[in-house]
């Protein structure tokens, strides 16, 4: 079995040719595919991607074939993909747990199982990433971060002042997400 510990609280395990993520020794995820992207930073201190686009921008964009399903497999041994999540997990890690990194649907429940398993890091940045992808104005990162419940993390104060800088078109747009998401058909979410 390999394994890949990338410190005290976070490790992978390659288990039955399928790559498996591990908080304080439990089972939390099994990373489905790999979604190929060049992170360039530019300075390792502003942690500011080129051009601004974050992995979850050019999720929407990228091809996902190598997401697995049954009609279309594509033969990736096991060995390289479990090297390649580790070595994502690895520069997540290495940049302070930046949820520009990686996708924000790994990213958050990942931070938020390493900071209840407490991971000082993590800690130290639960927060300051919630409130900074909110503002990033990237609406899929907006909705994800409302339905899965991060804004709850927040003092009252602190998730108040996000809606609040919201422009009207912008909390518009929001909003017709989450009614699509959620099914609602009238009335406000937030």
């Amino acid at each position: 079995m390999n394994e890949f510990i990338i410190n005290e609280f976070l490790k992978l395990k390659l288990e039955g040719g399928k790559t498996i993520i591990y908080v304080n020794n439990q089972k939390v995820i099994q990373c489905k595919y790999l979604l190929l992207y060049d992170v360039k930073i530019k300075n390792k201190k502003s942690k500011h991607r080129a051009n601004n686009i974050t992995i979850d921008v050019q999720a929407e964009k990228l091809d996902h074939t190598l997401e697995r399903n049954d009609d279309n497999k594509v033969n990736i041994p096991p060995e390289t993909e479990f090297w390649a999540h580790s070595s994502n997990l690895q520069v997540w890690y290495e940049n302070n747990y930046d949820t520009e990194v990686l996708h924000t649907n790994l990213a958050f429940p990942l931070l938020r199982r390493l900071t209840k398993a407490g991971d000082e890091i993590a800690k130290e940045v639960f927060k300051k990433e919630i409130i900074k992808r909110f503002r990033s104005g990237n609406l899929n990162v907006m909705t994800f971060l409302i339905k899965e419940g991060y804004l709850n993390h927040l003092d009252i104060d602190d998730a108040d002042i996000l809606y609040q800088e919201l422009d009207f078109e912008e909390y518009k747009k929001l909003q017709n997400l989450l009614k699509k998401s959620s099914k609602i058909k009238e009335g406000f979410i937030l």
